[in-house]
């Protein structure tokens, strides 16, 4: 089921299961409701059985009929019930083999399209593990739906019993009644704190997946650090927090059903001795008592399942509706509504009286720049200095606090977000590479690229030669976050990602800055041939890498305070003629 990224998603988690679970579906969730009431019905009928089978031999057989014959339609008529019976849990057992892998997936799916369209913001402190374990949560939480079908199936059989035990003697069934209340109150006062429990356990726990998957997902750190031992000390503390938790919630649990038994024992006990009485004074015949017990033994175990179903109703329930909350953050940059897809003619970019706040640091102030088209342009600056602030407001992963950004005269915030970054081809000064093949990595710049078209932006990006001289060539694995390969590697692979995509505005973030000197001339080529006729904004501060550009601006605090070409600011002897004196090698010592 797709998800329309810019609407809200419902705040109540059961309105989400309804809107994007259950939608489509109900035929299958009444059928397997009924289903299920079906086969809960056996805690019914199985007493009759033997009271029915029982009362045989109290009767005697009408008009000379041999006992064989008066027997052979009850045993035919129960062995028939059976048959039903056991149609019904094969039906019900194949629609929820059905329904629940469906559901389940769906949920995951719009969930995990949901986290995928957030803003930057959104992602800004948050771990991917903890964030894919949140998703398992609420996935796995509208499996309650099944407990919910018990524990109802479980009162309406209670009462059906205790109904048909009323017509034998009123003091049992008030027996039933009295235990069936005691439970339930009883249950009820421990059900907030065993939520409570439930939800921090439950908090505890993705807390510790998500710095287990970081730890785990910088594993080549830890080793270069020989930091193992340091690693599990770190998770030490989390992991006696998650420990401590989950005890005290089983605590809590065991609580919720032990002292239940112990009513339950003492309520068997006075069933059995009344049955004694009842039958020495000739007010209950044998198949009645049969009946009682096995109606007491159904009673007190389905009273059991309600019982034990709460407490992991309460847990999963807890987990999926804190897991939910957390990720059901409103959207920081949405579109307005039928935004149009942007339109590139020419490529001129515009900043216009931005302003941009970050927390409550001021990042630039009142900044203006225009970037005509075709234009190169390079961003030079101290650290914190506002150039990848402006990258990440082009690329509109944030919105500007005042102020606007214009391609080509139409306001990026007026655009639909997904067209304006198909229109940008961006390189990171730190490619991520998907643990696919190489073939499909390059191909994400252009999905459904042609073998000659990859192989072409290879060419073009300097990575054809070491893609043939890996084992399998362009089908062979990178490896989690690219680690088969070196930076230069995948930064060159980002390149050929780039070249595929073909957008009309390119932009460089420190592009060059894990290729050595000799990979970095073959390149600056391709990108000179790769920015022609485009509109280009690079950072760098490797500042060789910016002599060529068109202009080169400077930035301090968020604002500009030189412009020009790489001569003419070397000859105005102000902050990047500094910066290019205290260059080694082309880099800025910081």
């Amino acid at each position: 089921m797709s998800y329309d990224y810019n609407k809200k998603l419902p705040k109540s988690l059961w309105k989400f299961y309804f809107k994007y679970a259950m939608r489509g579906h109900w035929p299958l969730m009444i059928g397997y409701a009924i289903l299920f009431m079906c086969v809960m019905s056996d805690a019914v009928l199985f007493p009759n059985y033997q009271r029915w089978f029982i009362a045989l031999f109290e009767q005697t057989p009408p008009g000379g009929e041999s006992f064989v014959d008066f027997a052979l339609p009850t045993i035919l008529f129960i062995t028939g019930l059976f048959i039903l019976w056991d149609v019904c849990l094969i039906l019900r057992g194949m629609l929820h083999g059905r329904w629940q892998p469906i559901i389940s997936n769906q949920i995951s799916d719009v969930l995990n399209d949901f986290v995928q369209h957030q803003s930057m913001s959104f992602w800004t402190g948050r771990m991917a593990g903890k964030i894919n374990s949140q998703i398992t949560y609420v996935s796995n939480g509208f499996n309650v739906i099944m407990n919910f079908l018990e524990i109802f199936g479980s009162i309406v059989m209670i009462l059906i019993n205790v109904g048909l035990v009323l017509e034998i003697n009123s003091y049992v069934a008030l027996i039933f009644a009295a235990v069936f209340i005691f439970r339930l109150v009883y249950g009820l006062a421990l059900m907030k704190p065993m939520s409570n429990s439930a939800k921090t356990a439950s908090e505890e726990n993705s807390s510790l997946s998500g710095k287990i998957v970081d730890s785990i997902s910088n594993y080549s750190v830890v080793k270069l650090f020989a930091a193992a031992d340091a690693e599990r000390e770190y998770l030490k503390p989390a992991r006696k927090k998650t420990i401590t938790t989950r005890i005290y919630s089983f605590f809590i649990q065991r609580w919720f059903w032990g002292l239940p038994n112990f009513v339950w024992d003492i309520a068997f006990g006075i069933t059995m001795l009344l049955c004694v009485i009842l039958f020495s004074n000739g007010n209950i015949l044998v198949s009645e008592i049969v009946f009682t017990m096995s109606v007491f033994f159904n009673v007190m175990g389905m009273i059991s399942r309600i019982i034990g179903q709460i407490p992991n109703v309460v847990e999963l329930l807890g987990s999926a509706k804190k897991s939910y909350d957390e990720l059901n953050i409103e959207l920081a940059v949405r579109d307005v509504e039928n935004a149009p897809d942007l339109v590139v003619t020419h490529g001129r970019i515009e900043f216009k009286n931005v302003w941009f706040k970050y927390k409550r640091k001021w990042v630039l102030r009142d900044f203006n720049l225009v970037i005509e088209p075709g234009e190169r342009v390079g961003l030079v600056g101290p650290s914190g200095a506002g150039k990848s602030t402006l990258v990440h407001l082009l690329m509109r992963f944030y919105d500007p606090t005042r102020g606007e950004i214009l391609i080509d005269g139409q306001n990026i915030r007026n655009v639909a977000q997904d067209s304006l970054r198909r229109s940008i081809a961006f390189i990171p000064q730190e490619p991520t590479l998907f643990n696919r093949t190489i073939r499909e990595n390059i191909e994400y710049g252009k999905p459904g690229a042609t073998d000659k078209q990859i192989r072409d932006a290879s060419r073009r990006a300097a990575a054809h030669d070491f893609i043939m001289g890996t084992e399998k060539k362009y089908d062979s694995m990178v490896g989690d976050r690219g680690i088969k390969l070196s930076g230069g590697q995948k930064q060159r692979i980002a390149i050929a990602r780039a070249f595929l995509k073909n957008a009309p505005i390119l932009v460089l973030d420190e592009a060059t800055s894990a290729l050595d000197s000799e990979t970095e001339i073959a390149i600056q080529k391709s990108f000179d041939e790769l920015a022609h006729g485009r509109t280009t904004l690079a950072i760098a501060h490797r500042l060789s890498t910016l002599r060529n550009m068109d202009k080169i601006v400077v930035l301090n605090n968020g604002v500009v305070i030189e412009q020009g070409t790489h001569n003419q600011l070397l000859r105005r002897r102000g902050e990047y003629a500094r910066l290019w004196k205290m260059q080694s090698g082309g880099f800025i010592q910081e």
